[in-house]
């Protein structure tokens, strides 16, 4: 009977082990495809092409739309409104809502690869402002080659 009562338990305690590595695998597979479209949006804003961020951002709204929950409805309503716009100045006004809400699902799902949250205080007036890196040098998406290299790295994911 003791056997039986250790063998039920050791059972239970593999599969609870093994049902939080699924949700974790599974939290991982959400943020990654996520978290590359991000990027795309975020290479383009360096690279001053509002044309490719518009539509770039356009598949990011389609995929944050279907994870409004856990990414958060501002980074939706960021991404959508970068996509209707045409306008750089426009688009990178956006930037601060999307990235806070895919920053948030990064911490949560810790993605595959690296990630760099960086920082450049003169961003946004001089109010600062935040993005997410897969490198990490600086280049910066709210100002581009006027001032690529403005800020820095302020936590590694």
């Amino acid at each position: 009977m003791n056997k039986t009562i250790n063998l039920v338990f050791a059972l239970l305690i593999s599969t609870l082990g093994f049902a939080q590595h699924e949700g974790h695998q599974m939290a991982e597979a959400k943020i990654d495809p996520a978290l590359t479209a991000y990027y795309k949006v975020k290479n383009a804003l360096v690279d001053s092409d509002a044309k490719t961020a518009a539509t770039e951002a356009k598949r990011l709204a389609t995929l944050l739309k279907k994870s409004e929950k856990t990414i958060g409805s501002d980074a939706y309503r960021a991404a959508n409104a970068m996509s209707a716009s045409t306008d750089i100045a426009a688009q990178r006004a956006q930037l601060g809502s999307l990235t806070e809400g895919v920053y948030r699902a990064v911490k949560k799902a810790k993605p595959e690869n690296t990630v760099y949250y960086a920082y450049c205080p003169m961003a946004n007036n001089n109010k600062g402002g935040y993005w997410l890196s897969e490198k990490k040098e600086i280049a910066n998406p709210y100002y581009g080659s006027k001032m690529l290299k403005c800020g820095s790295v302020k936590e590694t994911l």
